[in-house]
């Protein structure tokens, strides 16, 4: 790292992310550059120009900087760069290669599937590249990004060690804990919910999160009879601290602590951050978490759902720095993913009508508001309004890309994509991608880009 960074990294105090400055520099940051060696830049993206150079502008720096590529691990962007590309999207598209994109669906036929984005055009992608296909219920966003304090209550976490206590700060579209602390709020969860936030850290972590809590202070849990009255809730937690693992712990004032199940998750220890995607039903209580786009773990409550309020509460039990950010609720339409006994046969297409059977057959085409498929028992016509989902044949593996990603880029309400930069400006960025070629992209859509090493793509989580 040339000897300019190094002057710039320590007038501005940022050390690391978490390090909460009070700097004018830090107050009047955008963006977030994350190199390889850990340090962190704050400031604002210019330009990229693959493979040249990143050029950045520091608030202490007379003229742009230009760094190399390789030395560029991430660059996180703030939540106000990020535009409502999703609110209008009818569908969502996995891609066999573990890609995830929103857009809205204009037609499908025997060779690929057509949508429409607000962010790159129309796009075509052939049925080769995909896996499946949900149907997106149009509702708004229950909440949709951490904009300051106001409305939030703060606590001390109840495990902490005297002296070690702290309150959470916000800057930029994030919450930031350099101690151990408490935030929580009445969120208004709906019955059936998706919850997704990422969340970053330096050291060990020990973060529980109270989902479906009517308490905006935190309870010890070991002695939670003895303490005021609260509702029923379920603690999910995330440590590295002792043993890495996640678990799940429904709580209800006078009732034994249960545990719904431990996982140990070993890559959190060699993890600094990750995206949380919790999907919760109330009717089956169940709850579902994936990490990073990839399923982790179902819990299923067999007493029932004890959650009797609306919030959240996060609390950070260590004095170690944390983030907290793009934090966004939906409504969920209630579909886990399909685990029956009924065989599905990977040559084949299969679709699943509400209130019927997964059918499987061929998808012959998808227009004016139809489905036509041919199965064992004839045609069938469905209109789209009717279905919940599709999977998308795939008889033979999907064949490697000629040429390996470059970035991955996590899209601001959930979804990512894997491509090769060749440009980068903030009102266009040009990638060429595996599945639907060269296209031109508005990077507003984007909350992070990650800068893939040649030989390594990012960590994945458990499966399970």
């Amino acid at each position: 790292m040339n000897r300019f960074f190094r002057i710039a990294a320590a007038l501005a105090s940022l050390a690391m992310p978490f390090m909460l400055s009070s700097s004018a520099a830090a107050q009047s940051a955008t963006d977030a550059l994350l190199f390889r060696n850990g340090d962190l830049l704050y400031g604002q993206l210019l330009a990229i120009d693959a493979p040249g150079a990143v050029r950045w502008r520091h608030p202490d720096a007379a003229e742009p900087i230009d760094f190399k590529p390789e030395s560029v691990a991430q660059i996180d962007f703030p939540a106000s760069k990020n535009s409502g590309s999703h609110a209008n999207n009818s569908c969502r598209l996995l891609l066999a290669d573990g890609d995830a994109l929103e857009g809205d669906l204009v037609s499908c036929d025997h060779d690929a599937v057509t949508v429409q984005t607000s962010y790159a055009g129309r796009l075509k992608i052939p049925r080769s590249a995909l896996q499946s296909l949900v149907f997106i219920p149009r509702s708004p966003a229950v909440f949709n990004g951490i904009t300051g304090l106001d409305g939030w209550t703060q606590g001390i976490s109840a495990v902490a060690v005297p002296g070690e206590t702290g309150r959470w700060v916000y800057r930029n579209g994030a919450f930031y804990a350099s101690k151990a602390a408490s935030i929580a709020r009445d969120l208004k969860l709906p019955d059936v919910a998706e919850i997704q936030f990422d969340l970053a850290w330096k050291g060990a972590l020990n973060l529980a999160i109270a989902l479906y809590t009517d308490s905006l202070q935190p309870i010890l849990l070991t002695a939670k009879d003895q303490g005021p009255d609260f509702g029923g809730f379920y603690s999910l937690r995330f440590q590295n601290s002792f043993a890495a693992s996640v678990d799940c712990w429904p709580i209800k004032k006078g009732e034994r602590l249960r545990q719904l199940g431990q996982m140990p998750f070993p890559t959190l220890n060699n993890k600094d951050r990750m995206h949380v995607d919790l999907r919760i039903s109330k009717p089956r209580h169940t709850i579902a978490l994936s990490l990073d786009d990839t399923p982790v773990k179902v819990w299923v409550d067999p007493e029932g759902f004890v959650g009797e309020g609306t919030g959240m509460r996060f609390v950070q039990n260590l004095g170690t720095g944390l983030k907290l950010s793009n934090l966004r609720i939906t409504e969920w339409d209630g579909v886990f993913a399909d685990n029956s006994t009924n065989s599905i046969d990977p040559a084949r297409d299969s679709f699943w009508p509400e209130n019927r059977d997964r059918m499987s057959g061929t998808i012959e085409s998808i227009s004016n508001g139809k489905l036509t498929a041919r199965t064992a028992n004839g045609p069938v016509v469905l209109p789209l309004a009717q279905l919940k989902s599709m999977d998308f044949a795939h008889p033979q593996p999907a064949a490697s890309p000629t040429q390996a990603a470059t970035v991955r880029a996590t899209f601001a309400d959930g979804g990512a994509l894997n491509f090769v930069l060749e440009s980068w400006r903030p009102d266009e960025m040009v990638i060429k991608s595996p599945d639907f070629g060269r296209v031109k992209i508005n990077p507003a859509v984007f909350t992070r880009l990650q800068f893939l090493s040649p030989d390594k793509k990012p960590a994945e989580g458990p499966k399970g």
